[in-house]
């Protein structure tokens, strides 16, 4: 029995240290923090008709003679 309660109360203490570091470090534990979303952000730039004129200026693969 008393075995089981400190099982328990390590599994407690390492969860509570999982979330404390998610808290202050997301990205170390694989969740996407504000510097992440800032990142992606600037990355795909701030105008959407820049999106749309890349997509279309792609070579088409169809009606390629064969």
């Amino acid at each position: 029995m008393e075995m089981a309660f400190a099982l328990m109360i390590f599994f407690i203490l390492i969860t509570a240290v999982f979330v404390i570091i998610a808290l202050v470090f997301p990205e170390w534990v694989g969740i996407t923090g504000k510097k992440a979303l800032e990142i992606q952000k600037h990355q795909s730039g701030d105008d959407e008709s820049k999106d749309s004129s890349t997509a279309s200026s792609a070579p088409s693969t169809e009606n390629k003679p064969r």
